[in-house]
């Protein structure tokens, strides 16, 4: 326990991680700002670093219209902060800036996420030999975090992690790997729930290593929490990728399988996966979060076929959240801002030209699928 600690707050906490996770609905990513950086630039400039414009209220006026329940705002803080001791202290300028847009989405109705993106100190360091220097930082760091927002109501979820793996790979890690990641999920709750008042009865949300939905669940251990029934877990979903984040593969589904559709990842796949998330989860008492997920605009191969392509997407994604509500599990779109055709083109609004629909019907698909499969959680 901390000094000075404020006795638990269940004021405006009252709703358990089923009960939140219902709330919580569809999710939609800010991704590529408030995560953003490259070395040299201004710490104070960060947010528009990777070509996206300032984040406005405009913005998530038009997601919360659009449908979407919740935001995952993904952020950075390590160029935001200093070390002094067993302190971090965040730029104040900067956490103004995160409790701003926050609050955009707040004044909206929307749930929030938030959670450590892109802290290559962590992500990358999943080693015995870092272990202990890296939960001390971490430990420091969530304190920070935790007691900042400690007084938002239930609205404001905290994610620990984000994709920890081995840096430059895309493969399975080793038993060490994993048990540290374990590690970081652990301190993460365990630090959050010392800082009292409403985070002791916060919603948190804990990640299989790389947030893999396959692989990553195996070695995958669900931290102790003093709290009963306020943890969430979460994975990324991008299966499969060669259609999901580039642009080789065109189309997906069996009603383009005539058109050229890869082998793996299609709609058995999918099922397959899901169902497994919600044995091994769900059915257990833990809501999933899918923090992200997302389809890139594709080119295509013909004039001819540009309207098919569009339809295949809208079609992936609509399957996509049907399948995942129906296991209880939240999808959150992965929008980077990128209103291009191609590899790494995820936008669904156009951040530059006043939150115009890049493809209408992706979002119509998705909204569609919500509209009709609710999720609700069963034998609690």
């Amino acid at each position: 326990m901390y000094a000075n600690m404020p006795a638990a707050d269940k004021t405006g906490m009252s709703s358990d991680a089923f009960a939140l996770a219902a709330k919580l609905s569809i999710g939609w990513n800010l991704g590529n700002s408030l995560e953003a950086y490259d070395d040299g630039t201004d710490p104070t400039a960060s947010e528009t670093s990777w070509r996206n414009p300032i984040t406005t209220k405009e913005m998530i006026d038009s997601v919360a219209a659009a449908g979407f329940k919740t935001v995952r705002i993904p952020v950075r803080w390590y160029p935001h902060m200093t070390e002094q001791g067993d302190t971090i202290h965040i730029d104040a300028k900067w956490l103004a800036r995160v409790k701003e847009v926050i609050q955009y989405c707040l004044d909206d109705g929307l749930y929030v996420i938030i959670n450590t993106h892109h802290e290559f100190w962590l992500e990358n360091h999943p080693f015995y030999a870092d272990s202990a220097s890296v939960y001390q930082r971490e430990r420091k760091l969530w304190t920070q975090i935790a007691t900042i927002f400690r007084n938002y109501d239930e609205h404001l979820l905290f994610a620990g992690t984000n994709e920890v793996h081995l840096s430059g790979t895309t493969t399975p890690g080793s038993p060490e790997n994993y048990a540290v990641q374990n590690g970081y999920n652990q301190i993460f709750v365990n630090t959050v729930r010392a800082t009292g008042g409403k985070n002791a009865y916060r919603n948190l949300i804990v990640q299989t290593y790389r947030a893999d939905a396959n692989w990553g669940t195996d070695p995958f251990k669900i931290p102790t929490d003093v709290t009963p029934n306020r943890m969430m877990i979460e994975v990324h979903y991008y299966d499969p990728w060669n259609y999901c984040g580039m642009d080789s593969t065109k189309f997906w589904g069996a009603p383009y399988k005539a058109k050229g559709v890869d082998k793996d990842g299609q709609e058995a796949d999918m099922e397959k996966c899901f169902a497994k998330l919600k044995t091994l989860y769900v059915d257990k008492g833990y809501p999933v979060i899918m923090g992200e997920y997302g389809v890139v605009r594709h080119s295509a191969p013909s004039a001819r076929l540009s309207g098919a392509v569009r339809a295949s997407r809208a079609y992936y994604l609509g399957t996509l959240v049907q399948k995942a509500l129906s296991k209880g599990i939240i999808p959150f779109f992965w929008d980077n801002g990128y209103a291009g055709i191609g590899e790494d083109q995820f936008a669904l609004f156009n951040r530059r030209d006043h939150m115009k629909q890049v493809d209408a019907s992706a979002i119509a698909a998705i909204m569609k699928s919500v509209k009709t499969n609710k999720v609700k959680y069963r034998n609690r």
